[in-house]
């Protein structure tokens, strides 16, 4: 038994004496990152508001005479063009009307023929001693008399023709027809019972938003520290973007401005003209308007992965000496998929952008180019 135990007790001293030995030294590898030169520059700041859509114009169309709706010539929501037929109230009364008209016209222009010729006796006689000169008088006041009958005999032509001409209802602009009001044998007049249809133009189409008189007033102190730029009002523009996020292909321009703020609300009216030609957008959406024209001079933006957010506040990476180095920042707004910094770096300091997650404050790093680091 103690020839047998001797190795045993061997093998149990040289593995404890292995344990004992300390591990060969390993030199710890530097994290390998991506860097760029931290420069200045002026970002667009749009600035986006609720909105809602309305038609440029729209225009009711109305019966301004009385009588019995013969024709309808279109379809509830279809384009119509200028001028293009829409409704024909019965003109056979109208056309009656006219020519009575015409006829009173005649009549009365013969009585002033008359008048006349009597006027022009009464001078020859009362120049030749024939006739008193009250004869004359007299036969001046008629001819003046039958004047205003011809004048009374025209007007009344020209109302029977308006009249006549009212029968024929026309779309006043291109756009779109609304749903018909009254169908074709109704009676119809210039009260009450007016209204027939109406027609809106939609291209281009107003979209309506308001501006508080805070954001105003903060504007105007920006651009007075420089720390805002705008173009003048007329070159503002306006983008529409649906609710669904989708950005309307056309952008458009002020066309109102509010010149009062209302006290009611403290905010001022504000209506954009944007082109329209596909119908895309529709009276009475609710609409994102996006404001442009408005920029941010000399200002840092760094890509959101740079960013380390924390309960502590936000924090960057910059490399120093070969070091990697913990910077606190005070974010701004989010612009164009980057953060805004407002305070906290310096133009011309390499700012880490991808590696952050492998990196301590102070540690050393190695600078690989930014494809390198994201094909690892």
């Amino acid at each position: 038994m103690k020839h047998h135990s001797l190795p045993r007790l061997l093998l149990a001293l040289a593995a404890l004496a292995s344990c004992t030995q300390a591990p060969p030294s390993v030199p710890a590898s530097k994290p390998s990152v991506s860097t760029a030169v931290v420069q200045s520059r002026s970002i667009e700041m749009p600035v986006s508001f609720i909105a809602q859509t309305r038609a440029n114009r729209r225009v009711e169309i109305r019966s301004r005479v009385a009588g019995a709706l013969v024709k309808q010539e279109y379809v509830g929501g279809q384009k119509v063009q200028a001028g293009q037929l829409l409704h024909e109230i019965d003109r056979r009364p109208f056309e009656a009307a006219l020519v009575s008209a015409k006829a009173q016209l005649e009549q009365a222009q013969a009585k002033r023929a008359d008048a006349d010729l009597a006027v022009q006796r009464k001078t020859a006689l009362v120049a030749a001693d024939a006739a008193a000169q009250k004869e004359l008088d007299d036969a001046r006041s008629a001819l003046r008399n039958a004047q205003a009958q011809v004048d009374i005999a025209e007007s009344g032509v020209q109302r029977a023709q308006l009249d006549l001409e009212y029968t024929r209802l026309a779309a006043p602009f291109d756009g779109r027809v609304g749903r018909e009001q009254r169908d074709v044998g109704s009676l119809v007049d210039a009260g009450s019972n007016s209204l027939l249809t109406f027609v809106q133009e939609t291209d281009p189409i107003l979209v309506t938003f308001r501006i508080s008189e805070n954001q105003l007033l903060e504007w105007r102190r920006s651009v007075e520290l420089g720390l805002l730029a705008t173009v003048g009002p007329d070159e503002l523009r306006v983008a529409v973007e649906t609710l669904d996020g989708v950005r309307h292909p056309d952008v458009g321009v002020l066309s109102f401005r509010a010149i009062e703020i209302d006290p009611a609300t403290g905010t001022g009216e504000v209506n954009a003209r944007i082109p329209n030609k596909d119908e895309r957008l529709l009276p009475g959406q609710f609409v994102h308007a996006v404001l442009l024209g408005l920029s941010r001079p000399q200002v840092i933006t760094v890509p959101q992965r740079a960013v380390v957010i924390s309960s502590s506040g936000a924090t960057v990476y910059v490399r120093e000496q070969g070091k990697a180095t913990a910077r606190p920042v005070v974010l701004g707004d989010w612009v164009g998929g980057e953060w805004l910094i407002e305070e906290g770096l310096k133009e011309g300091e390499e700012l880490i952008v991808e590696g952050v997650q492998r990196i301590r404050p102070g540690s050393e790093v190695t600078v690989v180019s930014a494809n390198a680091v994201k094909a690892n």
